[in-house]
């Protein structure tokens, strides 16, 4: 990996790297982000007596065992508790089960109101690494020298002591349920991983549902197959290097009921639920979630909006919603923005403003179906952390003052803000296929194969 690139271009070159180590150990895959992340990026190593915590605590921990089910001809893997991660899946089990399909919804930290057939996936570490653990260390250290040292192998053995136990449930789990087909929305989480590559070695059909901005750390795609929104998201994992020919664009559930307000009572109970007074207000989507990925432009965004709140606040609301896994920091010195996160929700929000704005969130996306403006800020020699302004999905941003010249041409009714949606619209089929039944198209492609 060369220092000097972004940490996308650092992961492809990764992932070019350690192709026949994974394709040696292919127990590794469920670390794969760890790898590259937490140990070559960031060198989080530990010490000796962490190490023997850790032990202590993989010996006496307990789980009580998942409960044993029935053949199904689905399995759902649903590991997170995000609106992005359940409502891509969630719509599929229930068409699935509105079709008589016999389904088996498995969670891993998802929500607790799901159905109460849902099992609740329990596993427990490994005590000790697994055998495969040290080979595979010694096989990443001839690629990459610097990973030579005890306390790197030590958090690696960890955390394969962890996947590892994740192998064996995961196991244990298809071999009750055999099904045909399993839907899982992210494999870049550990648990994910595992459960697809178990589910490949046991003959399964393993489907990966797009939930996110397509990008580098969503390859390689280890799943036979990638339903994905559209033929723009295929366009980008095609030049990331991902087959063609495996990737589905069959649409996103949890798009398809997104769709503008037809009144204005919307509006006026998003402008109440901020205490802002009743203006053209523009929503900026945080990304200061990863410093790490984003490097400095989610705080150079933050100084354009503070500058273009303070020279506008006299007929301008600027909002800033924070990513779920921010913490707002990079805002406290702002006296002009609102800032928020969770409410209100995200329909009143992009139902409520009048532009919206983002680094690299799905917003970019989402808001297209609420036929509002959308701009995306990107400075030149900022890394490239997603194409929607050069696909003209969205209106590229400069600066402060390129954006504050923007805002004031696109005041709600003006000519310029009606044609910018008006040439969005346009390009909307690119972006979801099947557009308000993509729930359906996924169920019947599930149906085709079980």
């Amino acid at each position: 990996m060369s220092a000097g690139d972004d940490l996308d271009q650092q992961y492809l070159e990764f992932v070019a790297d350690t192709v026949d180590v994974f394709g040696r150990f292919p127990h590794l895959e469920p670390l794969r982000h760890f790898i590259f992340r937490e140990l070559l990026v960031q060198r989080r190593s530990i010490g000796l007596k962490d190490e023997m915590k850790y032990v202590m605590q993989r010996a006496w921990q307990s789980t009580k065992a998942s409960p044993a089910k029935e053949q199904s001809d689905v399995l759902i893997w649903l590991e997170s508790s995000r609106e992005v991660i359940v409502d891509a899946l969630l719509p599929i089990y229930q068409e699935l089960i509105s079709r008589r399909v016999n389904v088996q919804l498995v969670s891993y930290g998802g929500p607790s109101n799901l159905p109460s057939s849902a099992m609740q996936f329990q596993h427990r570490p490994n005590v000790f690494p697994p055998a495969w653990a040290k080979p595979a260390w010694e096989h990443l250290c001839r690629i990459y020298q610097r990973l030579q040292h005890d306390g790197l192998y030590r958090s690696f053995a960890h955390t394969c002591a962890v996947a590892e136990g994740f192998f064996s449930t995961a196991q244990r789990t298809l071999d009750v349920v055999r099904p045909k087909v399993v839907l899982c929305a992210a494999t870049n989480f550990i648990g994910g991983a595992a459960v697809t590559m178990t589910s490949r070695w046991k003959g399964s059909r393993p489907i990966l549902l797009q939930h996110g901005m397509t990008q580098a750390f969503y390859t390689p795609l280890i799943s036979e197959y990638m339903v994905t929104w559209g033929s723009s998201s295929n366009d980008t994992l095609a030049n990331l290097g991902v087959p063609i020919n495996r990737l589905l664009p069959l649409g996103s559930p949890r798009h398809d009921s997104m769709r503008p307000p037809v009144n204005g009572e919307v509006r006026q109970a998003f402008l109440r639920s901020l205490a802002l007074p009743d203006r053209p207000t523009f929503v900026f989507f945080s990304n200061g979630n990863d410093l790490l990925r984003n490097g400095e432009a989610p705080i150079e965004c933050a100084a354009w909006l503070e500058e273009a709140a303070a020279d506008n606040r006299d007929w301008l609301n600027v909002v800033v919603r924070l990513h779920p896994n921010e913490d707002g920091r990079i805002y406290k010195d702002c006296r002009y923005l609102s800032v928020t996160k969770v409410v209100p929700d995200l329909a009143s929000t992009l139902g409520g403003c009048d532009v919206v704005g983002s680094l690299c969130s799905t917003v970019l996306y989402d808001a297209l179906l609420y036929e509002k403006p959308v701009l995306q800020f990107h400075r030149h020699g900022w890394p490239d952390l997603a194409d929607n302004w050069k696909n003209n999905y969205a209106l590229r941003i400069m600066s402060s003052a390129h954006l504050t010249k923007v805002l004031r041409s696109l005041k709600p009714r003006s000519d310029d803000y009606r044609d910018i949606v008006r040439e969005q619209q346009r390009k909307i089929s690119a972006v979801f296929a099947n557009r308000g039944s993509a729930g359906k198209a996924i169920a019947d492609y599930v149906i085709q194969n079980i």
